[in-house]
């Protein structure tokens, strides 16, 4: 009965600290379900969606991919083996198909509308076009994001190595997470408050570049070994289910960080 009581006392005690807090919150938001389900809409939405905007603005969706995850020569030539470039994709792209791919991305944006605004506890704005508006604008916005960090890693890879890569990705994902958060809440939480959520997704982000660049190549490649592209597609959806994973972590921090100064300047 004594152990119980204990047991149930530093149980209580944990519920009540910053962690505890910090985990409630992030179960509130259900973000291992949801970073599952994240990692299954980018395979089939975000992936199609990307390889053909990526090649008409000239660009390589396998190289965002392998940037992103620090892969090294071997696992880059199993996912360029199972991914196309996406020119072929546009050569024979149709209008329907096209709608699709572009309603695809906006389901993306559309679902992570719906997690910040979970965690904030936001009420969305009614108004179909506004809804629309906002996600399209997210759509464009993470399109142009990629392509650009892309680019910006070829240029600075043989000037700094995987040092400025990470330095590149954080600094990056900060400025990026920042402004789509905001928008993604619709406007309805001040930019300025909305900075802490930006800083921690853009350490998680970075964070899990570095353990994917450690770890991600030999699983992808022992997965080409042991299950052929199949191997290779959980070696995505693992990294995919992580993004998801540091995008609830970083907003959920930037929720606590605000509540923190909140209590913070109350007695005052």
């Amino acid at each position: 009965m004594a152990e119980r009581l204990g047991l149930q006392e530093r149980l209580a005690r944990f519920e009540q600290s910053a962690a505890g807090r910090y985990w409630a919150h992030l179960s509130t938001a259900d973000f291992m379900n949801s970073s599952f389900a994240f990692a299954a809409l980018a395979v089939l939405s975000a992936f199609p969606f990307l390889a053909v905007t990526s090649s008409v603005i000239g660009g390589d969706i396998r190289s965002a991919i392998v940037a992103r995850m620090g892969l090294n020569a071997q696992a880059t030539r199993d996912v360029n083996t199972l991914i196309s470039s996406g020119n072929q994709a546009v050569d024979t792209l149709t209008w329907i198909s096209a709608v699709v791919l572009v309603l695809g991305g906006i389901g993306m944006a559309s679902t992570l509308s719906t997690w910040y605004h979970r965690i904030y506890e936001r009420t969305p704005p009614k108004g179909l076009l506004t809804h629309l508006a906002y996600q399209t604008a997210g759509v464009v916005a993470f399109t142009l994001y990629i392509a650009f960090e892309v680019w910006l890693f070829d240029k600075a890879r043989p000037v700094g190595g995987r040092g400025l890569i990470f330095l590149l990705t954080f600094v990056l994902a900060v400025l990026f997470w920042w402004w789509s958060t905001y928008m993604l809440l619709y406007r309805q939480v001040p930019l300025r408050q909305l900075l802490p959520a930006g800083v921690a997704t853009g350490a998680c982000i970075t964070g899990l570049g570095v353990v994917s660049s450690l770890f991600f190549s030999d699983q992808v490649t022992s997965g080409q070994k042991s299950y052929g592209p199949a191997g290779v597609v959980i070696a995505l959806i693992t990294f995919l289910v992580g993004f998801g994973v540091c995008l609830h972590a970083g907003a959920v921090f930037g929720r606590m960080w605000n509540e923190w100064q909140g209590e913070r300047s109350g007695p005052g």
